[in-house]
């Protein structure tokens, strides 16, 4: 598994990073942060950011990748922006071009029908992607995620 894809949306979004972390770690893997802007019509046929704070969320994911490399990992940042297309659909393929081995990615816990009802990028990404998904879950913590040492045989 030479590249981990951990997508990331935001600030909640971020509780994805110690599984991709740990991910990394144990199979010497590099991180790439894929975030997609989704754009939505304006008046006049412009186009505007979904959330008006993109570009703090950006700068953000910019100091979050400058911290996986000063912490050692290899880390890339890849930014999509899209009017048309699902973010699942972007991520999928970031995962795809980078021959990704995993995507981890945080869920916000709607319930399933209201994921399904509201297109959630999660439930999406399960059908599409690549590649294995890890999601973490709102009840997930960073504790969870160890390394699972495993122990020599004993000799009969």
């Amino acid at each position: 598994m030479e590249t981990i894809i951990v997508a990331l949306d935001g600030p909640e979004s971020e509780r994805a990073l110690p599984a991709a972390q740990e991910l990394a770690k144990q199979f010497m893997s590099r991180i790439v942060v894929v975030h997609v802007n989704q754009l939505m019509p304006g008046a006049r046929g412009g186009r505007f950011a979904t959330h008006a704070d993109e570009d703090e969320r950006t700068a953000r994911l910019h100091e979050v990748v400058a911290k996986l490399r000063a912490e050692g990992f290899e880390a890339d940042l890849e930014l999509a922006t899209t009017s048309l297309g699902h973010p699942a659909s972007i991520i999928s393929r970031k995962a795809q071009e980078h021959r990704a081995g995993a995507i981890v990615i945080a869920t916000r816990g709607h319930k399933p029908m209201v994921g399904v009802l509201a297109s959630s990028v999660t439930q999406r990404l399960l059908h599409d992607a690549p590649c294995p998904v890890m999601v973490i879950t709102p009840a997930t913590t960073r504790e969870t995620f160890h390394a699972v040492r495993r122990q020599e045989p004993v000799a009969a």
